[in-house]
């Protein structure tokens, strides 16, 4: 299991920019990028990706032998 890792954070209406100050700085979850997922969640996104590529390809392939 991750071990959560916290950022400091101040909300814009705490934050005093002539010094620069946070009035009520709050530690919070870091934010990420992507949400976490399960190896069949991405295997699952990978194989979709894959089919749709290789729908694509049959269908230039069709193309290419029809003359269209």
């Amino acid at each position: 299991m991750e071990e959560t890792v916290l950022v400091l954070h101040c909300k814009a209406s705490d934050f005093d920019a002539s010094t620069g100050q946070c009035a009520y700085p709050f530690y919070g979850p870091a934010p990420m990028l992507l949400p976490p997922i399960s190896v069949q969640e991405a295997l699952l996104i990978s194989a979709s990706i894959a089919g749709c590529w290789g729908v694509g390809f049959m269908i230039r392939q069709a193309r290419r032998v029809t003359g269209g």
